[in-house]
């Protein structure tokens, strides 16, 4: 496979490049794009197979869960199974941003993503390229870093090519990321929450914010 690689204005992506990158991906093809943080590779989160190619072309543990990358808040109530004031709170204030949510899933959301689990991360990201990309398709993306794991996130889409390339279909390059420091994961599915990973949203900026004394941090 050879890898395309489209460059795209950063802050205004052309549509016809982004419906290029729609089209792969529901195609069951593999996408690598900008976000607010690093580059990510993304699925369409309802075909199975397409989800699994992730796992195979990032040699990702096979019982790592996903995130699902979303466009609007809206999207946030329509994938957790129980909505509350601290979730409102936090989706309002930090999304889009460096910011993924860990909550309990519907029932019905796709199982192969948060392989198996009753919980799925979900993250809004605060960057052009991926929030119109994703808009355009219509439906939350399955995504995580375009590395190899193990490996350092990458912040360019040249970056990415040298992990990815002929392993996905298309990579919108649209300039180098902030950084590669990967966004907070807070788990909102237990009381009280629970910092999964620490990464650009510091824990102070969350305990503003939930007016708790601490988020207690994963041993």
């Amino acid at each position: 496979m050879k890898t395309i690689v489209l460059k795209v204005d950063p802050t205004n992506p052309c549509p016809t490049k982004l419906e290029k990158a729609v089209a792969a991906l529901k195609a069951g093809k593999l996408v690598a794009f900008p976000t607010d943080t690093v580059y990510g590779i993304g699925a369409d989160i309802f075909n199975d197979e397409a989800v699994r190619s992730i796992f195979t072309v990032k040699k990702r543990n096979p019982g790592k869960p996903l995130q699902a990358l979303v466009a609007h808040r809206s999207d946030f109530r329509a994938i957790a199974k129980n909505w509350s004031e601290m979730l409102d709170r936090l989706v309002s204030e930090f999304c889009p941003g460096a910011l993924t949510l860990v909550m309990l899933a519907r029932d019905d959301f796709p199982r192969q993503v948060r392989c198996g689990r009753n919980t799925i991360g979900v993250r809004m990201p605060a960057n052009p390229v991926a929030l119109k990309l994703i808009e355009s398709f219509g439906a939350p993306i399955a995504a995580t870093s375009a590395n190899i794991s193990g490996f350092s996130d990458p912040a360019s889409a040249g970056e990415t090519m040298k992990y990815l390339g002929g392993k996905v279909e298309l990579i919108l390059d649209g300039g180098v990321t902030p950084g590669s420091i990967p966004s907070t994961v807070l788990d909102v599915s237990v009381s009280p929450p629970v910092t999964l990973r620490q990464g650009k949203l510091s824990a102070e900026e969350l305990n503003r914010v939930l007016s708790i004394t601490s988020i207690v941090p994963q041993k």
